[in-house]
């Protein structure tokens, strides 16, 4: 019988120490603002869900459901692939969509960056290595707006985007928490870029 509550117990434990994870670059308060402003101008003519500005961030890698154990150890290879970084710049470029018109992810892009992209190749790979079965679908770098957007009532190329710059300082480790209302996300660990 004790064998059976132990085993219970173990599995519990595990359980509850899952979550839903992801791999994100930070986007700087300027750049926010204009992103915001992006977002007002397509909600005052949109039907659609859209998420307030400090949840702007720009994911690398979505992890899916992990355990604190793997949480640790992709921290520990992402350590090291921070190590062969400098912070470097990426400017907000245009807006797009994911999906159907009708019900879409509304996003802003930034211009082509030979860093970034090597930056998610590394992130994948750092996933690979402690065997996360992670979503490995190509990186497309988008920055979300909103989502379930309805888009028969706007053209989002006549909508200009000022290309503010921000500066990638580091990688971070967040835990989304779904809500009725939506997701929240909570910084789990920050990895800044050697200066």
């Amino acid at each position: 019988m004790s064998d059976h509550h132990q085993h219970h117990r173990e599995r519990t434990f595990s359980h509850e120490n899952t979550f839903r994870a992801f791999i994100a670059i930070d986007i700087e308060s300027d750049a926010k603002k204009e992103l915001s402003h992006l977002a007002g101008t397509i909600k005052s003519q949109c039907h659609g869900s859209f998420p307030t500005s400090d949840m702007y961030h720009m994911t690398l890698a979505f992890l899916g459901d992990i355990t604190l154990t793997q949480a640790d150890a992709m921290c520990r290879v992402l350590e090291e692939v921070a190590e062969k970084y400098e912070p470097f710049e990426l400017k907000l470029c245009r807006l797009g969509y994911f999906a159907q018109p009708e019900s879409a992810t509304v996003f802003c892009s930034t211009e082509r960056n030979n860093t970034l992209l090597s930056l998610a190749q590394d992130v994948y790979r750092a996933a690979w290595d402690v065997r996360i079965p992670f979503d490995d679908k190509p990186f497309k770098a988008h920055i979300t707006l909103g989502r379930r957007v309805d888009l028969s009532t706007i053209r989002l190329n006549s909508i200009e985007v000022n290309h503010v710059p921000f500066t990638v300082k580091g990688l971070t480790l967040y835990k989304s928490i779904l809500h009725q209302s939506g997701p929240t996300y909570q910084a789990m660990a920050e990895i800044g870029f050697e200066n």
